[in-house]
């Protein structure tokens, strides 16, 4: 792996002759958001987080590009157990997978695109803010990420984990967004994928999905009621259920 990568897994590590699934972080994040992922799949799978370059536990800073994440995946991804796996990721980590499934799709088995999509701009408010009050645009930021109604002080907890990443990086992690367009190569994407947003989502509204699942092919949509943009903490049982028949049944057919 290049450099100090910084990584989640399960309680049971990573086991030979189980299927193998790798989760990616969005904006500002870290593994820490797919800690009940972790929990429930590790039942059934090898299940690892990364801290992508510059969040948790990973050395260096972030990237400038999309593309430039998708280079540092398919770097730290050779060894023993990443034969084949099946690659999952949150809203920018879903672009970093849509960029892998298009660049590197040799090892992968299936794709998972929570929250995401294939064009993400972001709105010129967020990126001055980000670069002249980040405090109170990653506030902002994290109150949209959340339905209506939701507690205040998960909010507060959400928007205090953000800011464990440096400000520049979070910064550069919205840029690296804005730029992402792959409207063109699309539906050059072979891989078994499915889709899940949460029919609240503000961030990504399920239209974008919606869209999404029209492009790839070999596509599912999955729409999670009463959940926005973090849908995967929302409605963990929800998601970790779709992942496990989605897994399970591309498992079984050997893809």
């Amino acid at each position: 792996m290049p450099g100090e990568v910084g990584f989640r897994t399960g309680k049971r590590g990573l086991l030979k002759g189980r299927p193998t699934l790798v989760l990616i972080h969005g904006a500002g994040g870290s593994a820490q958001i797919f800690l009940p992922q972790l929990r429930f799949l590790d039942r059934n799978l090898n299940v690892l987080a990364l801290d992508l370059p510059g969040h948790g536990g990973s050395d260096g800073d972030g990237r400038q590009t999309i593309a430039e994440y998708a280079q540092w995946v398919h770097e730290t991804l050779n060894g023993p157990y990443f034969e084949s796996f099946f690659l999952g990721g949150h809203s920018m980590g879903g672009a970093v997978s849509l960029e892998m499934g298009w660049r590197y799709p040799e090892k992968i088995s299936g794709l998972i695109l929570i929250a995401s999509g294939v064009k993400m701009e972001v709105s010129s408010n967020i990126l001055r803010g980000l670069a002249e009050n980040p405090h109170e645009t990653i506030v902002k930021i994290n109150r949209w990420c959340y339905p209506k109604g939701t507690n205040p002080h998960i909010i507060e907890l959400a928007a205090r984990l953000m800011e464990q990443t440096p400000a520049p990086t979070i910064l550069k992690d919205f840029e690296a967004c804005h730029r992402f367009n792959r409207l063109e190569e699309i539906r050059q994407i072979r891989r078994p994928t499915l889709i899940l947003v949460g029919d609240q989502d503000v961030m990504t509204p399920p239209e974008i999905s919606r869209y999404l699942s029209e492009q790839i092919p070999s596509s599912s949509l999955t729409l999670i009621p009463g959940a926005g943009h973090m849908v995967m903490l929302d409605k963990p049982k929800e998601v970790n259920l779709a992942v496990w028949d989605f897994i399970a049944a591309q498992s079984s057919t050997g893809r």
